[in-house]
């Protein structure tokens, strides 16, 4: 394994509080059903592909929660289109997959933030001319389907490169991010665009064979999302707190080598 759970990194001294007695409604007969794609390392992924259970930062956040509430995880795994589906027809009560809090998520479900995150973007490693949004004018660009990449990022782009006279950016999807990287990988597409740590994680792998290119500024953040409920939605805040108080946030920055800043997000906000 890459690391021990980060769960058994925790003084088994850490209780429940009292106000954490009662189950919330993402508990059920102590189980908590968790939607995830474990195909986006280092936050949700299997190490081998034949593994039940995925691991990263996500998986160790989520079974903290659920651990807190005395309940164990059970993992829906699916593609990432089919995550907030699964969540509205109840074949999970909770999603966490390194997916982004949006005010368009919010009308519709509760959403916890717990991380910050950076979109990048990542090419080939002999690749020199691409360091900027503006230089995928003209290029080949893969994208996991389903993301919001396209419609925030992707969209806006090509409508300024248009007005400049210059060449769109021609988009292709894939089911997973892993597919899309792959595509930068054996030359079919000229970049792909994900997050900062998954970017660098795939990197750090690829014995040089991508690199991330450029880091747009933070303006997103990662969340857990529920069905709408005041009491739910609280619990899941109250225990988040509870985890950063605690410490538990520290020591998963301390397993995956992380700035500690990265949780430092209001997680209701």
């Amino acid at each position: 394994m890459m690391h021990r759970p980060v769960v058994a990194a925790i003084a088994l001294a850490t209780l429940c509080s009292p106000a954490l007695a009662e189950a919330p409604g993402f508990i059920r007969d102590g189980r908590m059903p968790v939607c995830t794609t474990a195909g986006f390392p280092p936050l949700t992924f299997r190490e081998d592909v034949g593994d039940e259970r995925p691991i990263g930062i996500d998986i160790d956040i989520i079974e903290e929660v659920a651990r807190r509430h005395g309940a164990e995880v059970d993992y829906v795994i699916t593609d990432f289109p089919g995550l907030l589906p699964s969540l509205s027809s109840g074949r999970c009560t909770t999603i966490i997959s390194g997916i982004w809090i949006t005010d368009k998520r919010r009308e519709t479900y509760d959403g916890a933030r717990y991380m910050h995150s950076a979109t990048v973007i990542v090419v080939g490693g002999d690749t020199n001319d691409i360091a900027s949004p503006q230089d995928l004018s003209g290029r080949k660009l893969a994208l996991e389907n389903g993301t919001f990449y396209g419609e925030e990022i992707v969209d806006p782009l090509n409508a300024e490169l248009q007005e400049a006279g210059r060449a769109p950016i021609e988009v292709d999807t894939y089911p997973s991010q892993q597919e899309a990287t792959q595509q930068v990988l054996v030359g079919r597409s000229d970049a792909t665009l994900t997050e900062e740590a998954e970017g660098a994680y795939r990197g750090a792998r690829s014995d040089g064979a991508i690199k991330i290119a450029y880091t747009y500024p933070s303006v997103a953040t990662y969340g857990i999302y529920i069905q709408k409920d005041a009491e739910d939605f609280a619990a899941l805040l109250q225990t988040l707190e509870a985890m950063r108080s605690d410490g538990f946030f520290n020591t998963v920055a301390a397993t995956y080598g992380l700035d500690p800043k990265v949780f430092d997000v209001d997680f209701g906000g």
